[in-house]
């Protein structure tokens, strides 16, 4: 039997400036109806002017309840990526086209069975702009404090998600965000609702977009033009005055001294009590395989010898061979075939299955592992 999850408590408090999209002149002139966010704005994360941009997106054929439908946060890499260009480019409900005029819908969305959160962080991050450089975090405590405000802002605004199952989810650099989980901060919530926490999280922390064989190129310029316009702006809920960057120099400035910097103690802690799923594209050259089989042998953790000893087991979606998966206790780690640094966005077919089956425990992350999910 696998571990309990981690179970934490949260402080839901303050106010917010985030707001539900309504439809306008402007928003019906670049989306269809269904590609608007549920909600989207900005979340306050200090007493200050200081705030993070959001996009949320409910889920569209949820399996179960509104008040028991898993809610996942995406965080970008980087550090300071926004996740905009995950939005957008990767895992949201539409794509951006070519033409930087258009969207198209993503068959493969992660906001199927699941709400959908993306967070511009850290604080420069994207729309999220800082009030001045000496405001941009140096360090992961920091980006975790501010996403954790971000967070209380965001149950404030959507009081009937309290009680969901929350899952943190990323690629690259948002691995580091481990901190987030660091349940001495969570328990000093005083007015506390229970959220189980799971993490997911790939490689170990470096942000170099690298696909020897793409499947798909890494054309994300058409998001940046798409999302700069003045009109989608406005249906975003956006400020006017911000250029969006997918990438913000100033951020990975700042952070450039906490990159290598291991997570390792937290990852291990981790492990003690909450599932964790690690994956990687098998031609991503940057944060691949190799690398994250290195580190996951050096984790001191009880269930360390059973994850290794464990078979690696085919996945196939049908006919096609889609990776392998190896799994033991609270730990699985996934291989994708056809895939490289940007995972969902090389296959996102794959990334879709594989998110769905590991949160709800099914295919090859169930009981009987291998055994296919219903459609």
């Amino acid at each position: 039997m696998a571990p309990p999850l981690l179970l934490v408590s949260l402080l839901l408090i303050g106010f917010v400036s985030a707001r539900a999209i309504t439809p306008s002149a402007e928003a019906a002139a670049v989306f269809p109806k269904e590609a608007l966010p549920t909600n989207s704005g900005y979340l306050p994360i200090t007493t200050t002017n200081a705030s993070l941009f959001f996009a949320y997106y409910e889920a569209t054929h949820p399996l179960t309840p509104p008040a028991s439908t898993p809610l996942l946060l995406w965080l970008q890499g980087g550090p300071g990526c926004s996740g905009l260009a995950g939005n957008f480019f990767e895992l949201g409900p539409y794509f951006v086209n070519r033409d930087a005029l258009s969207l198209s819908p993503n068959p493969f969305s992660w906001n199927r069975r699941f709400g959908l959160l993306f967070i511009d962080n850290p604080l420069g991050t994207g729309f999220s702009a800082a009030p001045s450089p000496a405001a941009i975090p140096t360090n992961q405590s920091v980006v975790a404090a501010h996403l954790f405000a971000a967070l209380q802002s965001f149950f404030a605004l959507q009081p009937g998600s309290r009680s969901r199952p929350f899952f943190l989810t990323g690629e690259s650099y948002a691995g580091k965000a481990v901190e987030l989980t660091n349940a001495a901060r969570w328990s000093e919530a005083a007015d506390a609702r229970e959220l189980v926490l799971s993490w997911l999280e790939n490689a170990t922390g470096l942000a170099t977009l690298f696909d020897a064989a793409k499947q798909r190129p890494y054309e994300t310029g058409p998001v940046g033009k798409f999302v700069n316009r003045a009109e989608v702006k406005v249906a975003l809920g956006a400020r006017g005055d911000v250029e969006w960057e997918e990438c913000s120099d100033a951020v990975g400035a700042a952070m450039h001294g906490d990159v290598m910097k291991s997570v390792k103690p937290e990852v291990e802690a981790l492990l003690r009590g909450t599932r964790v799923l690690l994956y990687q594209g098998i031609r991503d050259l940057r944060d691949g395989v190799v690398s994250t089989e290195a580190w996951m042998r050096e984790l001191e953790w009880d269930g360390l010898p059973a994850f290794l000893d464990a078979d690696r087991a085919v996945w196939r979606i049908g006919e096609e061979l889609a990776g392998y998966v190896q799994r033991s206790g609270p730990l699985s780690h996934v291989v994708v075939y056809g895939a490289g640094h940007l995972m969902p966005a090389d296959n996102g077919r794959a990334a879709q299955e594989m998110i769905e089956d590991w949160v709800l425990q099914a295919g090859l992350f169930g009981r009987h592992g291998g055994m296919k999910r219903a459609a």
